[in-house]
């Protein structure tokens, strides 16, 4: 028998109230495996996108053992047919988002991991939930359990930059090719025009929402197979500028922008995840030079990691010296009905790939 105790927050009401959010900020300020994605900004920009896509309600989580806190955003998603209609716990912001630890307030060295785990479990039987599986991805190792419903997935590499006092320390540390491209690249777009680098503010959510369609169209262009689904970042921005978490910047030729970043900052890390260029001045490589602005800009803030998130992509190897790995929690029930939801849910996928994110 589990010796933590699980309140379960079934209502948006309740959610979204002063007094429930008050207490979730507190949480994120005191744990230890805070992360900007279970900020209430970036989760309500999340939640406001997908409500009008998919079926799915809120199954937030408060633990509590001893003196330890746990705090879980999660939905219960009920999928459409192309998915047999099955009843999927996951994280909010899925796949989206690329961390989902758990909020952990108390003596990081208190927290053990696999009592956690197998109390979560324990914690939804009791609740008496319907669901058909659990599917939590992006898990830290340093909130990862062990057993049988753990598999390894990708990596997050990033880079330590907590020794650098001042910006222009960063690129005499790069590798000598990629400091001499960056260097290179860097005249010869100065040569074109005048080049600066610009970051929207608190205050300017309206410029910030005129320039997005081009910044996404030529997101789309360059990557025409990533899903995005519709005002996604619009709510991104809408919610977490105010808020200083939506760090939005653009590298500048003549005031024209040639190179757009979204990304995040929060919980001492600059979070590296949505960069386009103009393919008209892709020759000058403008999203390095901006990449190296936004590193710069990071040191400039005083924070100690600059994360480059998920993914291996060669590029990364030149501008990090560590890396996080992820885990997913995954749990499938084995009853006659979940069986068969899962052998239909296989079959129409053979008929009908790729498989519609909004499904």
């Amino acid at each position: 028998m589990t010796t933590w105790k699980f309140e379960w927050i079934t209502d948006w009401e309740t959610i979204w109230s002063d007094d429930f959010t008050k207490k979730w900020r507190i949480w994120l300020d005191q744990s230890w495996s805070s992360h900007v994605f279970f900020h209430p900004a970036l989760v309500k920009a999340w939640v406001e996108t997908y409500i009008p896509l998919w079926d799915i309600s809120p199954l937030f989580l408060i633990a509590r053992h001893v003196d330890m806190t746990v705090f879980f955003p999660l939905v219960l998603w009920k999928r459409n047919w192309k998915n047999a209609f099955l009843r999927e716990i996951i994280p909010v912001g899925y796949s989206d988002f690329d961390y989902h630890d758990p909020i952990i307030v108390g003596k990081k060295e208190d927290y053990e991991q696999d009592n956690f785990w197998s109390s979560f479990l324990e914690g939804l039987n009791l609740l008496g939930l319907s669901y058909d599986t659990i599917n939590i991805t992006g898990i830290r190792a340093k909130c990862a359990g062990t057993g049988p419903n753990w598999h390894e997935d990708e990596i997050c590499p990033y880079c330590d930059i907590s020794d650098f006092t001042a910006p222009e320390e960063f690129l005499p540390t790069l590798k000598k090719s990629l400091r001499g491209d960056l260097r290179r690249q860097i005249r010869r777009l100065q040569e074109q025009g005048e080049l600066t680098y610009h970051v929207y503010s608190q205050d300017d959510l309206a410029e910030s929402l005129a320039t997005l369609p081009e910044f996404l169209a030529f997101h789309t262009k360059h990557w025409p197979n990533a899903y995005k689904a519709s005002h996604f970042h619009e709510n991104l921005l809408r919610q977490g500028l105010k808020e200083g978490l939506v760090h939005f910047s653009e590298l500048r030729l003549d005031g024209n922008p040639i190179s757009w970043h979204l990304g995040f900052i929060g919980a001492d890390r600059f979070y590296y995840y949505l960069p386009t260029i103009e393919p008209e001045y892709s020759k000058f490589s403008p999203g390095k030079v901006h990449l190296l602005k936004c590193v710069e800009e990071a040191i400039r803030l005083k924070l100690s990691i600059y994360d480059h998130l998920l993914g291996e992509e060669s590029y990364k190897s030149g501008w990090t010296n560590k890396l996080e790995r992820l885990s997913s929690f995954v749990q499938r029930k084995n009853s006659i009905s979940s069986s068969a939801k899962y052998f239909m849910a296989n079959k129409v996928k053979q008929l009908i790939l790729p498989e519609n994110p909004t499904c």
